[in-house]
């Protein structure tokens, strides 16, 4: 049987260990992997609300709006 990986507490390690980190190469791709984390996290299970009711919604905001 595969575990299920909880994406968020792999982003928490990833910032807990960036936190800590002395070296700013290794401190930046740290936070990269958090937030690659998160992205994962949030294409997984988005948020209520967050999601649009249809894609027309998303047709309709000027790109600069969503920035």
């Amino acid at each position: 049987m595969v575990d299920q990986l909880d994406f968020r507490q792999e982003a928490k390690g990833c910032l807990l260990l960036a936190e800590s980190e002395t070296q700013a190469e290794v401190k930046t791709i740290l936070m990269g992997m958090a937030l690659g984390w998160l992205t994962l996290a949030n294409h997984a299970t988005p948020p209520p609300g967050l999601v649009p009711e249809s894609t027309d919604e998303l047709a309709e905001e000027p790109v600069d709006a969503l920035m």
